[in-house]
């Protein structure tokens, strides 16, 4: 793989995420600039909702972070937001609270790598 994305190869299915923007830098940068830009305030929301105890909501912003990960072939958050996501719908708070943790260090190694990546260009 090209050394210019090493930084994001951990972090992504790589191969995935370049077919999908069709190899195509300049997407790609907008792409994960708009996730940094997003990502914060989405787990606010979901970190919020979670202390307030409010599941429905909690499987609301999950299932958006999901999306918005699964779209950027960010497969191992993805299916952590979607733990979060059906534990949340099924009430069990106690595997919402474990999974987010795990969750919150996932989106942090995430938007590091992404930052590496963007710190590259």
């Amino acid at each position: 793989m090209d050394p210019e994305y090493a930084s994001l190869e951990k972090a992504v299915n790589l191969p995935d995420l370049l077919a999908r923007v069709e190899d195509d830098r300049e997407l790609l940068n907008d792409l994960l600039e708009m996730f940094q830009t997003e990502l914060p305030g989405h787990l606010e929301a979901l970190q919020e909702s979670i202390t307030t105890g409010e599941l429905s909501v909690t499987a609301k912003a999950a299932h958006a972070i999901k999306g918005m990960l699964a779209n950027l072939s960010m497969e191992k958050g993805a299916t952590l937001a979607a733990t979060v996501e059906a534990a949340a719908r099924n009430g069990d708070i106690q595997t919402v609270k474990s999974t987010f943790i795990v969750f919150e260090q996932e989106t942090a190694s995430l938007s590091a790598a992404v930052d590496a990546f963007m710190a590259g260009k």
